[in-house]
């Protein structure tokens, strides 16, 4: 039979509670006391046969197995890892993806036999990106998480990126997917942002090591994370080219990313940030500080346009490839390059083109960069063809090569071992032959006139 309580017993029982209640919150592991566990990570990385083109002078799969080994050797233990590779056994497979680690915490001493596995890892196969992301759905149980994927290509085999983040995003889960493109192309990119976008990941552009390394160590990082988001500018407007923002501080060092506005998520800290447009002057460097869940905004103008330089002929041909065309601000070299359509970014003002043939004669040609516009100028240049071909001794079209010397006002200009020579000159006039023993044989006086082939025959006894 129960009694009712007394106003003294209610004080007694409220207080009893009060008590319990602390007494299990103390407890290891008890209800709300418990911090939230880290959202767990699959990491799929491509072992494509392509993993074994180089970048900057190295196999891009000895670099990623040298950075991921070393991610795994300051893994958090106890932080939940999954590992996926495709590419890795067979060659012309589709279906070679392994998920060789489910997603689990990493135990006390675990991080050494990954690092051996991926130590031991050889580029072989495909790159089946779209069945590779859907397949690690089962292996996240229900749970939020994300997925990094580093790759070197686009899809390989028949599946649609685009649609298997949808999959993803259907999944009823929170799968966020993060993208290392690693050395990747501007088609390739484009055709895998869609991934990125319709999860709410990060797309990362690395090109070395350091970017690589960067990129990864940053996808990878815990909660709490700051944002950074850049636009970038051109003398007030937005440039018609992507913009490339690379970012700086604490373990991030020379991450850059294309894109414009950028958006990057990073550990809260202060980092210095440039930007660029193409192959354009660098920005001065802005100092930007981000704290934890922060979004920090900022807008970096470079105060430049561009210029596309299109040499042609007298004949308004365009000329082939071969004569150099810089860009000068008075004795100062802004830029040079050895193509048909030669771009250059410098801030506003005039400066002056010169085309150079070799490291002799050269033409000067004024030209005006407006700023945030890009501007295509037609520079015409008195060049002609000459094209020299060696009888005699010598059969054109094999070998043995004569070596044949084009000067100009007696003193050297250029030489080339072919049959037929074909040289890029300015129009004047000029004397070939064909050295042979220490002798120039053949001695023959010709006139290149701009715009215009001009073809001769010498014969060597």
């Amino acid at each position: 039979m129960m009694r009712a309580a007394s106003p003294g017993g209610e004080s007694v029982m409220r207080l009893w509670s009060f008590l319990v209640a602390v007494l299990l919150l103390a407890m290891p592991g008890a209800g709300l006391a418990q911090a939230p566990a880290e959202a767990p990570v699959m990491l799929i990385l491509d072992v494509s046969g392509s993993m074994n083109r180089p970048v900057a002078g190295a196999p891009k799969i000895a670099v990623a197995k040298e950075v991921v080994r070393d991610l795994l050797a300051r893994w958090p233990a106890g932080r939940p890892l999954g590992m996926t590779l495709y590419g890795h056994r067979r060659a012309k497979d589709c279906s070679d993806i392994e998920q060789v680690r489910r997603i689990a915490p990493v135990a006390p001493g675990e991080a050494d036999g990954l690092r051996a596995l991926v130590a031991a890892l050889t580029a072989r196969g495909e790159t089946p990106i779209a069945r590779s992301l859907t397949g690690a759905i089962p292996a996240f149980g229900g749970r939020p998480g994300r997925i990094i994927l580093v790759t070197d290509g686009k899809e390989e085999c028949g599946g649609d990126p685009c649609a298997a983040a949808a999959e993803l995003a259907r999944a009823g889960i929170e799968l966020k997917v993060d993208i290392i493109g690693f050395d990747l192309r501007p088609d390739e990119r484009a055709a895998l942002q869609c991934v990125t976008d319709r999860t709410g990941g990060r797309f990362y552009d690395a090109r070395d090591r350091a970017g690589l390394a960067a990129a990864l160590g940053t996808a990878s990082a815990g909660p709490d994370l700051g944002t950074l988001e850049i636009a970038v500018t051109e003398s007030g407007r937005r440039p018609t080219e992507a913009a490339r923002v690379t970012i700086a501080g604490g373990p991030v060092q020379g991450l850059a990313l294309t894109g414009n506005p950028v958006r990057w998520q990073g550990a809260p800290g202060t980092y210095t940030v440039t930007a660029q447009i193409a192959n354009g002057p660098a920005s001065a460097p802005v100092t930007l500080t981000v704290g934890r869940g922060e979004t920090v905004a900022r807008t970096i103008d470079i105060g430049s346009g561009t210029i596309v330089v299109a040499l042609v002929s007298a004949d308004g041909r365009p000329i082939p490839r071969g004569p150099q065309v810089q860009l000068r601000d008075g004795d100062r070299l802004i830029g040079a390059l050895n193509e048909e359509r030669a771009r250059f970014q410098a801030p506003p003002g005039r400066y002056t083109v010169r085309v150079q043939l070799t490291a002799g004669p050269f033409q000067d040609h004024p030209v005006e960069i407006r700023g945030g516009e890009t501007v295509e100028q037609r520079v015409v240049a008195d060049i002609g063809t000459l094209e020299v071909a060696v009888g005699g001794r010598f059969a054109p079209g094999r070998g043995p090569f004569p070596y044949v010397e084009v000067l100009k006002d007696g003193r050297f200009f250029a030489a080339l071992s072919d049959n037929p020579a074909r040289f890029t000159l300015f129009a004047g006039a000029y004397t070939v032959g064909v050295r042979i023993d220490g002798t120039l044989a053949g001695v023959t006086p010709l006139e290149v006139r701009g715009g215009q082939a001009t073809a001769t025959t010498i014969a060597v006894p």
